[in-house]
């Protein structure tokens, strides 16, 4: 306990090292039992460990024989994109509210256990950068033309880059008000990304790279220093500590545990504003199916899923061969007709539409109608991104249609369920 530990002196120094050390095993420890939660021997045995070896493999084909679609990214989104995944992280401190009793008194304590977050943080960020590297790592040396000295230096920029980033986010969101601090934080990322670009491309003389990747580590310690000094967050330390332990516990529970269903509800959505109708023949069944297809696409979460899951099924197909991505192709197809299909019985399910008597074969109907309507949008252009990598862009055009015949087909293949 704390209360029975000397502060003072040397000894107080090594028990405030042991207690960063037990903060760091304890949040080990949390998220292995959280994912341990998400991701049983089942999942790990049928899906992650077989996705790790296909990637494993992509990875090892590219060095050995270069995609077209990897010649055709120019050399600027390579960066680009490497930029910005540099700037992803979190600056962890490992303190906690019940510090406010006996450790926030202490100075050298609490600057230690600060230190050693820090430091922590910065770690994970520069390794984390430094992998996103060797992932880019064919597509500049077989592409463009990047060497050995010139990857090392574009790691040691890229970890320079996402370290300070990092930190110089979290102190403008501590001195700033919130809107002023985002709108500073943009500003930074813009003119820090393109100082990242200008000085990591081919063309670029080393030494500006070298240069700038020395001004951002001098930068970053300076940063650091700075972050350490900052003694009136503790409590804006600790809530954003408590965030951040529970960022994926919080993100997989949210799918476990039930919530307040807000389909049907008032709100301002990004799409279909109006009330205008989308089929002509109005049937009970064409008016259900209507409601599921509006619901859908006017909530921002379920638009923002939608949308991610189309991005990366075509991401993904960029990197696989052509075979893999026929069998790619057709298997998404259900986890996709089952996810509309589910929120369509979930809409069918919510207190408003069960105001009314509704037929039970209206209510099959409309589920019939409504899962190509959702469907086929994130489908269509997943095969339109097949044919495009794989045979060019008319294939493209004429995997379009296949997708509708698809999104039909699976709506009545999964009517019965």
């Amino acid at each position: 306990m704390l209360s029975y530990v000397d502060l003072s002196g040397r000894n107080g120094m090594i028990d405030a090292k042991r207690l960063f050390g037990r903060r760091l095993r304890s949040e080990w420890k949390f998220q292995y039992r959280v994912w341990k939660m998400a991701v049983d021997w089942t999942v790990a045995l049928y899906i992650v460990i077989p996705a790790l070896l296909v990637a494993g493999y992509q990875y090892v084909s590219w060095w050995r024989d270069m995609p077209g679609w990897g010649q055709a990214v120019p050399e600027l989104a390579w960066l680009a994109g490497l930029y910005i995944a540099c700037g992803f992280g979190a600056v962890r401190l490992f303190v906690e509210e019940a510090d406010q009793l006996f450790l926030i008194r202490n100075a050298e304590w609490m600057r230690r256990l600060k230190l050693g977050g820090i430091v922590y943080s910065l770690s994970l960020r520069a390794l984390a950068s430094i992998t996103a590297v060797c992932l880019v790592a064919p597509f500049l040396i077989l592409v463009h033309g990047y060497d050995i000295p010139r990857l090392l230096l574009l790691a040691g920029l890229a970890a320079a880059a996402g370290t300070h980033a990092m930190l110089a986010g979290r102190i403008l969101t501590l001195r700033l008000p919130r809107f002023l601090g985002w709108l500073a934080k943009a500003a930074a990322s813009v003119v820090l990304g393109a100082l990242f670009v200008t000085a990591a491309g081919h063309e670029a003389a080393p030494v500006w790279m070298g240069g700038l990747t020395v001004l951002l580590a001098v930068s970053t310690v300076l940063l650091a220093r700075i972050r350490l000094n900052i003694a009136y967050a503790f409590y804006q330390d600790a809530a954003y500590e408590s965030d951040q332990r529970m960022k994926f516990a919080a993100l997989l529970l949210g799918q476990l545990v039930p919530k307040p269903s807000k389909i049907l509800k008032r709100s301002k959505p990004l799409v279909l504003r109006n009330s205008r109708t989308v089929f002509r023949k109005r049937t009970p069944d064409r008016v259900l199916a209507e409601s599921i297809f509006k619901s859908f696409f006017r909530s921002g979460t379920q638009v923002r899923l939608y949308v991610q899951f189309t991005l990366a099924c075509s991401f993904g197909l960029l990197l696989m061969p052509v075979m893999v991505k026929w069998l790619f192709w057709l298997a998404i197809s259900l986890p996709l007709a089952y996810w509309v299909k589910m929120y369509g019985k979930e809409v069918l399910g919510s207190s408003f539409v069960k105001l009314f008597p509704w037929k039970e074969e209206d209510r099959v109907k409309a589920i019939r109608k409504a899962t190509p309507l959702l469907f086929v949008p994130a489908y269509v252009p997943v095969g339109f991104a097949l044919g495009w990598t794989a045979y060019g862009l008319w294939a493209g055009l004429l995997l379009i249609p296949a997708g509708w015949i698809i999104g039909y087909a699976m709506g009545e293949l999964l009517n019965g369920w």
